[in-house]
């Protein structure tokens, strides 16, 4: 194939007319293929740790969205992440009568890949495989996560990578392998250790993902201010006054997605109270 083109638009055009509720379609690229013919390669990342019914007619509906909107033949691959080595999912059919209609597609299972063909592989997809397969498998066993973490990390120096590419794979490991506080400390400090010791000369790689966490924090505190506002805002346009308990009910939820669901709930709520037992239904609050 000769080199291909993002076509991150067109992804979004295709998602949105799809009609599931769930949707994981993460790349759509344009690539050409010797003989010059132009096809589109839909890749579709699936990482979940038990079995899907829809998994498969989600891959139906992007593939036949894609043709449907753009006329271009579509080459669907997923991409599986989940523990179960049985679980390998690679057609959708339906029928009725003698109408039929079968999409066959390509499965990528991380489960395959051995440890050792992936540590002696350069290549930057080798080292996001080897996040993923430690962080399945030192769920229960945080420490051991920590000294996988440093180990891969550590790796992306001695691969002689540049350092825009070691920021980025630094993240998405990050992002991955979470740890608990403590042993999060402990790995910054091993990290700023080693960046010294080498005299690194740019700017250390945990400053840099500091400032970036911090702006993101920043704006999800914003966000969460905003959305306390326009709840009290509406409660007190429709109900005129509101007691002290429930603004300060309110004020005390950090739960970003549940302060979406109660600006919704203020529009259609008949009254104070039912609002303030909203707030205390353990099943909303967790929905």
């Amino acid at each position: 194939m000769f080199p291909q083109l993002s076509l991150d638009k067109e992804l979004e055009q295709i998602t949105a007319s799809a009609t599931t509720e769930k949707r994981y379609a993460d790349k759509l690229f344009q690539a050409w293929l010797l003989d010059d013919q132009e096809i589109w390669i839909l890749i579709h990342i699936e990482v979940q740790s038990q079995y899907d019914r829809e998994f498969s007619q989600r891959m139906f509906i992007y593939n036949y969205r894609a043709f449907d909107l753009y006329n271009k033949p579509v080459i669907s691959l997923a991409i599986l992440g989940d523990e179960n080595p049985s679980w390998r999912p690679n057609f959708y059919e339906y029928g009725l009568g003698n109408s039929q209609m079968r999409l066959d597609f390509a499965i990528v299972k991380l489960l395959d890949y051995q440890w050792e063909e992936l540590e002696s592989n350069n290549n930057q997809f080798a080292m996001i495989v080897m996040a993923h397969l430690k962080t399945k498998s030192t769920t229960s066993n945080l420490t051991e996560r920590e000294q996988w973490k440093w180990e891969l990390v550590r790796s992306l120096y001695e691969k002689g990578l540049t350092k825009f590419d070691i920021i980025n794979l630094f993240k998405f490991i990050d992002k991955m392998m979470i740890l608990p506080p403590e042993l999060e400390s402990n790995f910054q400090s091993q990290i700023n250790q080693y960046e010294e010791e080498q005299r690194m000369e740019f700017l250390s790689t945990m400053e840099e993902l500091a400032i970036e966490r911090g702006q993101q924090i920043g704006q999800e505190i914003g966000a969460k201010q905003t959305y306390r506002e326009n709840i009290l805002d509406l409660l007190e346009k429709r109900f005129n006054s509101l007691p002290e308990t429930l603004i300060k009910a309110i004020n005390e939820i950090n739960d970003l997605a549940l302060l979406k669901r109660l600006l919704v709930e203020t529009i259609s709520v008949n009254s104070v109270a039912e609002f303030e037992e909203l707030i205390k239904d353990d099943s909303f609050r967790e929905n």
